[in-house]
């Protein structure tokens, strides 16, 4: 046991810790009683104990007894020092330790492990640096390991930690038998019988073109409508399991056909595109592609900037009229605009479109233009892929940290949960950066005359199904103004013709 560097009679401090896994090593009561023992040895007073139950030491971050005990000997602690069970109880991690051992120093305060033979002077700190450099390679290698192990639990048994997402359940499985004899039960994901046909109805809902606030009226799935985003997009419901960088082909049987899924992806996709276009950085409201009005979420009111929404009423021959009316004017009776007959709006845009917008000469003219604001959107993009990859580093810190604790700490489900719903943040991250990447893959702006007659003659259609979702891939805006009978518009177009 290393020297005692205290002169009798002093009165020291003490901050113990274990892990609360199986594969702690001493309790904190035994800690603790050997440090009893050891004061009594050399004559030395027990001043503050601070103790840390079921602490990992990946992170000081969650230990409020070690912060309790920094704040002690930063306010004028009357202890000489503070004595520890060993480094790797102190802190794991390699600047922690630095830090706060030296600020415990720097403040006049001895520092003394009970199990770690430090000598004096400046080999005792070169000492403690390869300890501490020990300490987090340890933690990095558990870190690996458990990651390794989880994986390898995952590809062999399909057993998945945490909790499944919305329509699964967890059903038990045997992988083998603990040290003691007992089984080793772990967890597979399975569909629930009782929501699956509750998720198909939502996916169903979704591919017709139906909006997230839809989908969760007629479903209620969550109680919050940003948990829809990532569950249109998890590929467990085609029967797929990504966990981490592992991806399960058949996993278990599917609740969504093949078909929905992908329309459901390809319509996530397209709204995403047209959202980053048009407000980059901003989290509109989906378009309502189900409605009957065409330039529903398409058009606004030059005199405020409000949306217009359509108004349909029944006439006294029983006949529907439709209008679009802006929103403030009918909520806060501030703006003047009035309503606007829906077939002359709609006629009015399929016109100007069909007689100046897609004319050959127009598109040339704009094809510079367009190409300068997709390099713009280029660039938001970059700054996108920025911050999703600076977010992607801090998520894979906390996987590799709660990997280390699970090692360390054993697996509590607390701690498996945790590991799980960081690996799911992961996953939906480079989904969102590959997403970004097929953007910046987009073939640039080009001229064909050809596919510019195409697009001319759908236009032509009558049929709302066809000419909806075809609006929404042109135009940006329509801003609206009205004098008396005469109807002003704007046409803001964001994606150039094909």
């Amino acid at each position: 046991m290393p020297a005692c560097p205290f002169p009798p009679g002093s009165l020291v401090a003490a901050y113990f810790r274990d892990s609360g896994g199986e594969t702690q090593d001493l309790s904190i009561f035994q800690q603790e009683s050997h440090f009893r023992t050891w004061c009594a040895q050399h004559g030395l007073a027990a001043g503050s104990i601070f103790r840390d139950a079921a602490r990992p030491g990946s992170s000081v971050a969650e230990r409020q007894a070690f912060h309790d005990m920094m704040h002690h000997f930063r306010s004028s602690a009357p202890e000489a020092g503070l004595v520890i069970w060993s480094y790797s109880r102190f802190a794991r991690d390699f600047d922690d330790a630095q830090f706060y051992r030296a600020d415990i120093r720097r403040r006049g305060y001895l520092f003394h492990s009970l199990n770690d033979d430090i000598p004096e002077g400046a080999m005792g700190r070169l000492f403690e640096a390869v300890i501490d450099w020990k300490n987090e390679q340890f933690l990095e290698d558990l870190s690996r390991d458990v990651k390794r192990g989880l994986h390898d639990l995952v590809r062999t048994h399909g057993a998945v930690p945490g909790t499944p997402p919305r329509g699964f359940k967890r059903e038990p499985i045997q992988i083998g038998a603990r040290r003691d004899g007992r089984p080793h039960i772990a967890h597979r994901w399975v569909p629930d019988p009782d929501l699956a046909p509750i998720i198909r109805q939502a996916f169903t809902l979704r591919a017709a073109g139906a909006s997230m606030a839809e989908v969760h009226k007629a479903t209620a799935l969550y109680n919050s409508l940003n948990s829809y985003t990532t569950f249109f997009s998890n590929k467990l419901y085609i029967g797929i399991l990504v966990f981490g960088d592992l991806v399960i082909e058949n996993y278990c049987e599917p609740v969504v056909d093949l078909d929905t899924w992908q329309t459901v992806q390809l319509r996530v996709q397209q709204h995403a595109a047209h959202r980053n276009l048009t407000e980059p950085g901003s989290r509109s409201h989906p378009r309502r592609q189900s409605s009957r009005y065409l330039l529903s979420g398409l058009a606004y009111c030059a005199r405020c900037g409000s949306p217009l929404y359509g108004l349909t009423s029944t006439q006294r021959n029983r006949e529907a009229t439709g209008r679009y009316a802006c929103t403030r004017a009918h909520r806060r009776r501030d703006c003047d605009l009035r309503p606007i007959p829906q077939p002359a709006l709609e006629a009015a845009v399929l016109e100007t479109l069909q007689s100046y917008i897609l004319q050959p000469d127009v598109q040339l003219a704009n094809l510079e233009l367009i190409q300068a604001q997709q390099a713009d959107h280029f660039k938001v993009i970059d700054a996108q892929k920025a911050d999703l990859n600076k977010r992607l580093i801090s998520v894979r810190r906390r996987i590799a940290n709660t990997t280390a604790a699970i090692a360390e700490a054993g697996h509590s489900p607390a701690l498996l949960e945790t590991l799980a719903r960081f690996e799911a943040e992961a996953g939906t991250l480079r989904g969102q950066l590959a997403d970004l990447e097929r953007q910046l893959a987009a073939p640039a702006p080009s001229y064909s005359p050809d596919a510019l007659a195409d697009l001319r003659l759908r236009l032509a259609s009558s049929d709302p199904g066809t000419l909806r979702p075809l609006l929404a891939g042109l135009l940006s805006r329509v801003i609206i103004d009205r004098d008396g009978q005469t109807i002003r518009g704007e046409l803001i177009y964001y994606s150039p013709p094909p």
